[in-house]
């Protein structure tokens, strides 16, 4: 580490400034809410326009839970295909690249690690994620080399790193209920200490926005959690929620 020296007065003791800290950041993993391109899964239930809707709803209350985290966190906003438009102006706009998630995550972290202390990524289908758990994440990173956040499908909401070998993430069953599995077989493999965060339910199909509309109907506390998905799912009767034909 180069120490900077300054002096003011000969005379005076010399005095050594530290250059400053890295600081650890948060990515948000995301993509444009694109009719019959996002959310496809829930087109059978909400139609293209309203999984389209309700991923942007989803996407607004990550990005509002993640501008609640102390300000030295660096932010980011990995998209893919096309950015997505009305970014508050401190977080920092990346495009994914890799031919699937493992290798998108394992460049990004690549690109985040050399910059930052630690770094996690998070997705934004996980609307009842308490912004407690993401601060909850570097604080496990201060004395472990990754951390995770199981789904309860079997996935994880959050990945967290403080150091990153090659081909970490290959190998793993993405959107299967083996992905978190896999991942900490990885993590063991390499020798990685890893912290485990509380699980956490995520929205990926039609049963999962019945449940969860269902859950934020029944406790104000998750309402304040999800206030953009509540304001979209509110409106639709139990009759909407079928899937169409």
């Amino acid at each position: 580490m180069v120490l900077e020296c300054t002096i003011n007065d000969p005379s005076a003791p010399i005095q050594f400034t530290p250059p400053p800290e890295p600081v650890p950041a948060l990515a948000v993993f995301t993509r444009t809410a694109a009719p019959g391109l996002t959310k496809t899964r829930l087109i059978p239930l909400l139609g293209a326009r309203g999984a389209a809707a309700l991923h942007a709803a989803m996407v607004a209350d990550t990005l509002r839970k993640v501008e609640s985290l102390p300000a030295e966190i660096a932010r980011y906003v990995v998209f893919a295909r096309a950015p997505i438009a009305g970014l508050p102006p401190h977080f920092i706009v990346r495009r994914q690249s890799g031919r699937d998630l493992g290798e998108r995550l394992e460049q990004s972290f690549r690109a985040l690690l050399r910059q930052h202390q630690s770094a996690v990524v998070i997705g934004t289908d996980s609307p009842l994620l308490p912004p407690r758990v993401l601060r909850a994440a570097f604080k496990e990173l201060r004395i472990s080399d990754a951390v995770l956040g199981p789904s309860l499908d079997g996935g994880y909401y959050l990945i967290g790193l403080r150091r990153q070998t090659p081909g970490l993430l290959r190998d793993v069953r993405w959107s299967t209920p083996y992905a978190y599995e896999d991942t900490l077989g990885n993590f063991v493999q390499h020798g990685y200490s890893c912290s485990v965060l509380e699980p956490c339910g995520d929205v990926d199909l039609p049963a999962d926005v019945v449940r969860l509309k269902d859950t934020l109907r029944q406790d104000a506390r998750a309402r304040r959690l999800a206030p953009a998905t509540w304001k979209f799912l509110k409106p639709l009767s139990d009759q909407n929620l079928r899937p169409a034909i």
